[in-house]
């Protein structure tokens, strides 16, 4: 047989490195021998290979949010942290970070920082508490320094030397501009980190007037320096924020420096950055997802975010009068609607079904209760995102089966219920006509649980 006509073979599948592995296991430990080992390798260093034990365990640490020693390699990276993702939901041409470019960005761009500078770093960083986000931009102020100019220099060689970029990089171009918008962030990152201190912590929900003239004077400081330095902080600032359209509303309030049209360009591009994000956000937050799987509350919740933050940004994106970026605005919400319908309605009365009838004979417990009430509230807050996804049809189908399921199965529960010797209803009927009659009240309102509560207790008394 020629080569021609051989089958063509699949790709062997890059071998999982042992470091990946013992993270892989550490994350099916308890919470408290997993942060033991975890302190444990943080005292290894700033090793490449060990960074794939903690993408391993990431999943879990962000849950328990364990304190982390300031290793010099994160406080480089500090002011980027907002824009970092996984390699699973990295997007190109986003303006973000794949994690993954981290440890090589590192391991070159320290050979540019002179030596004093690093120690400097590592030893001051040792005397403060590291919550204290003021001090830490004070104290790194010289080493994000140096690294912009370390960037520049890592940037330079990989166009000037290809064996140089492939050797830490790969022959992906994308890390070209992943390397650019981290030069770009560090150029800012110790105002970056001092107005990071001076806000709420992320996702920041509500703004005070003073976090907004805060934020003012930073973008109006910078834009008198260059306007073009407000970008990156924008989108650190964009990234931390719930409804981020009302930092697109704060740029179209303050005057910078350069052009109308330079300024224009700039909320064109930041109004992208947001919806791009937004839809990110959406195609990561799906049923795979170990953090929400089952657990329609915090689907739900998620999709209010998301929802709430596309919402923010209609004024800007209606001024723009951009036909693209109307587009976009018009997919996502359209993706967030698709969301809630999959992630949320498709079982939703399936579950609620399952919660309070499917554990046999006799009332549901406690527990069980209060799961298919997470099912019945995470479909109420659905309807009220319907509207504005464009969606109401479907929700409103939906409450409508959930509704008739649990009026038909409370029914036959009253009907095969032990009743009392006088024949009224007896403890477990009572409890099963109490349980469904709350979940109408949530689906259906008050009015209607209260028309059946007296049509109940008159047939089933």
């Amino acid at each position: 047989m020629n080569d021609k006509n051989k089958p063509t073979q699949a790709a062997a599948p890059k071998p999982v490195s042992d470091w990946a592995l013992l993270g892989a296991d550490v994350s099916r430990l308890p919470d408290r021998k997993l942060l033991q080992i975890y302190r444990l390798l943080e005292q290894v260093g700033d090793k490449p290979e060990v960074s794939n034990a903690f993408d391993a365990m990431r999943p879990r640490l962000t849950t328990l949010r364990p304190p982390r020693r300031p290793a010099l390699s994160r406080l480089f990276f500090l002011p980027c942290e907002d824009l970092l993702d996984d390699p699973d939901h990295y997007t190109r041409r986003l303006n973000r970070i794949c994690r993954t470019t981290l440890a090589p960005c590192w391991q070159a761009a320290k050979e540019f920082i002179p030596a004093p500078v690093l120690q400097e770093a590592q030893r001051e960083t040792a005397t403060v508490d590291y919550r204290d986000g003021a001090a830490i931009a004070v104290i790194c102020e010289p080493l994000w320094q140096a690294g912009v100019e370390a960037l520049a220099k890592v940037i330079a060689e990989c166009q000037n030397n290809l064996k140089y970029k492939i050797s830490l990089f790969g022959r992906d171009d994308d890390v070209q501009r992943q390397l650019d918008t981290l030069r770009q962030v560090m150029s800012v990152a110790f105002r970056i980190e001092k107005l990071k201190a001076a806000l709420p912590p992320k996702p920041i929900l509500d703004l005070a007037e003073s976090h907004v003239e805060t934020i003012r004077n930073a973008l109006i400081d910078l834009g008198k320096e260059d306007a073009g330095l407000t970008q990156p902080l924008l989108l650190v600032l964009a990234s931390r924020m719930q409804r981020p359209g009302e930092l697109l509303r704060m740029l179209g309030e303050v005057r910078l420096g350069g052009t109308v049209a330079e300024k224009e360009n700039l909320t064109r591009e930041m109004s992208g950055y947001v919806v791009g994000n937004l839809l990110r956000q959406t195609s990561d937050f799906d049923r795979e997802n170990p953090m929400v799987q089952g657990d329609p509350a915090s689907l739900a919740a998620a999709a209010e975010r998301l929802a709430d933050g596309l919402n923010s940004v209609n004024d800007t994106v209606q001024s723009l009068k951009d036909k693209d970026i109307t587009n976009k605005v018009k997919n996502a919400r359209a993706e967030i609607g698709q969301f809630v319908l999959k992630n949320i309605c498709a079982d939703v009365d399936k579950g609620l079904t399952e919660a309070l009838f499917g554990h046999g004979p006799g009332p549901a417990s406690d527990e069980a209760v209060k799961k298919a009430e997470q099912f019945a509230l995470a479909l109420r807050r659905s309807s009220k995102l319907a509207g504005p996804l464009g969606i109401q049809r479907e929700v409103a189908a939906k409450i409508t089966e959930a509704r008739q399921q649990v009026v038909t199965n409370t029914v036959a529960s009253l009907r095969n219920a032990p009743r009392n010797r006088d024949g009224s209803m007896g403890p477990d009927a009572q409890r099963q006509m109490f349980n469904g009659l709350r979940m109408v009240e949530i689906l259906a309102g008050s009015d209607e649980a209260e028309r059946l509560f007296r049509e109940w207790s008159s047939q089933y008394r």
